[in-house]
């Protein structure tokens, strides 16, 4: 497994999380607002672990004034920027210089990030204390027990190496939220193409490999190509796990 130092070198500036912009990622901002309205209370705070750019916790800070938004990203230094009147907080380092600046929250999302930890059980127990009695941890990640995977081999795009470190099964997932005693875990099928955009275009890559940029124009036909796929995706279970552990 990466140390910190090491897992911190594989994110630089150039990586897709650290700059999403443009009308597709406001509209992912605005979805996924939505969803969160419905179970943050007004004065609740909600942490986006594993933030990258932060532009989520930006977008949510601005449509949503009543609610403490905080975003943590993984760094090499520790560092606090406080926006909005405080109403936003991005936090970068480690995993203690953010819960020494954390309140209990609500609500803690892992967006396609616990399969970038090199010890998710540990991360998950830290997050737990973070949150207030039947707060919840709510994510996505990539299922090892997909279609997908079966399809695309070692071209599927869950690999990801070397960021991609432990990767899950759903019943893998349901086990991690039960050894760090939350009260219930439920795991859905969720939606997410750029997954099986990336197993297109790493098949079509071959064996020599070579980088996947998500601002170019082929990127939308990766995408468009991922679409063909997701009917018989859904019928078999699907590619994508949505979770939902709750605490005690």
């Amino acid at each position: 497994m990466p140390s910190d130092e090491q897992l911190a070198s594989f994110y630089p500036a150039t990586y897709h999380s650290m700059h999403s912009a443009g009308l597709l990622a406001t509209l992912k901002h605005r979805l996924r607002l939505g969803k969160l309205r419905r179970f943050l209370r007004p004065g609740d705070a909600f942490l986006d672990f594993g933030c990258g750019n932060g532009a989520f916790v930006r977008y949510a800070s601005d449509h949503c004034p009543d609610r403490r938004f905080y975003g943590y990203e993984i760094d090499r230094r520790d560092s606090v920027l406080s926006l909005n009147d405080g109403r936003m907080t991005i936090v970068r380092g480690s995993i203690a210089h953010l819960r020494a600046h954390l309140p209990e929250c609500r609500m803690i999302s892992m967006h396609h990030v616990i399969e970038h930890l090199p010890d998710p059980a540990r991360t998950v127990r830290e997050l737990r204390l973070a949150l207030t009695r039947g707060g919840r941890i709510v994510g996505q990640t990539p299922a090892t027990d997909s279609f997908e995977r079966r399809l695309f081999k070692t071209r599927w795009s869950g690999f990801h190496a070397p960021r991609h470190t432990v990767v899950f099964s759903r019943r893998g997932l349901e086990t991690l939220f039960a050894g760090a005693n939350f009260a219930s875990t439920r795991v859905d099928t969720g939606l997410n193409p750029a997954g099986y955009a990336v197993s297109v275009a790493s098949a079509l890559h071959g064996p020599n490999g070579g980088v996947i940029n998500r601002s170019r124009p082929e990127w939308l036909i990766y995408l468009a190509a991922a679409l063909v796929f997701w009917p018989a995706d859904r019928l078999l279970g699907g590619s994508i796990i949505d979770f939902h552990a709750e605490a005690r």
